[in-house]
């Protein structure tokens, strides 16, 4: 298996991170688009404007929730790179990128009414939520035995 230094995977990481936020904004200008793209392959079936527009700010609002995640993200790579893993500002960032996963899931189950796939892509996202929140937990347990042993010494 590949293995790549922690320095160069840092790196890599964040990389992908800018390469994510590129393709979200480009997501702005074409998610009317889109909306309207999937819309249309729904059986055939003709929905009003008022699902399209529904359709189209939930997009939207998925879209932020991943920029803002992305943000978190990019912060968070930026103080490992640092070695500032074991801090309360890192249990921070992990704290928000688990509830933007929460609410990319709440938004995507919203799409489900329209799209059923779009219900398990929500139950992941809460799923995903739950495994940061697992983390989170154990970066900050970690965050505080560092601190009782950073004032032993």
């Amino acid at each position: 298996m590949l293995k790549i230094s922690n320095k160069h995977s840092v790196n890599l990481s964040l990389a992908i991170s800018v390469v994510f936020f590129a393709v979200c904004i480009a997501g702005l200008f074409v998610m009317p688009f889109l909306s309207e793209l999937l819309l249309s392959m729904r059986n055939g079936r003709v929905l009003g404007e008022n699902v399209t527009v529904f359709v189209t700010v939930i997009a939207y609002l998925i879209l932020a929730v991943f920029m803002l995640a992305d943000i978190l993200l990019f912060n968070l790579l930026l103080r490992v790179k640092r070695s500032l893993v074991f801090t309360a500002k890192s249990v921070s960032l992990i704290r928000g990128v688990s509830w933007c996963c929460f609410a990319a899931g709440i938004l995507f189950c919203c799409l489900g009414l329209f799209f059923n796939l779009s219900f398990v892509v929500g139950f992941m996202g809460a799923f995903l939520g739950l495994c940061l929140r697992v983390t989170k937990n154990v970066i900050a347990e970690a965050t505080e035995i560092k601190s009782e042993n950073d004032l032993t010494v």
